[in-house]
């Protein structure tokens, strides 16, 4: 086998032993994917998808299409009767593009938003599961 072959091997084992090592040493392998948030895209007159499950401490983030010509917010409409703060899961202002709203969800539970602007078009549901 020539020499570049065997450095190759011995840097892709040194590399897996140190991967090894870090898994066990504190947080899980899979805890950078699992911060990763579910995306839902803020068009003119619907959220895609409409509908998002996530486990508890997840997060959502809207992001507001380049494509929209009328401006569009994100408003909680109902949430768990447990959830404290209600305000803060609603977009402060509206956008056309160029916008992004992100969330965590700490409270198990279904959340109904709407966009005040389009109530009758515009619903999603986000449920948080334990």
């Amino acid at each position: 086998m020539p020499v570049r072959g065997i450095r190759g091997w011995a840097v892709a084992g040194a590399a897996c032993l140190a991967l090894a090592g870090t898994v066990g040493a504190g947080a899980p392998a899979y805890a950078a994917t699992a911060a990763k948030p579910k995306v839902v895209e803020v068009a003119d007159f619907f959220f895609a998808p409409s509908a998002v499950t996530i486990r508890k401490e997840g997060k959502v983030k809207w992001v507001w299409a380049a494509t929209n010509v009328e401006s569009h917010d994100v408003h909680l409409k109902q949430g768990p009767k447990s959830l404290k703060k209600k305000a803060t899961y609603s977009t402060k202002t509206t956008a056309v593009t160029n916008a992004t709203f992100v969330k965590a969800f700490p409270t198990p539970g279904s959340y109904r938003f709407i966009c005040t602007i389009h109530p009758t078009k515009m619903k999603m549901t986000v449920t948080v599961k334990k």
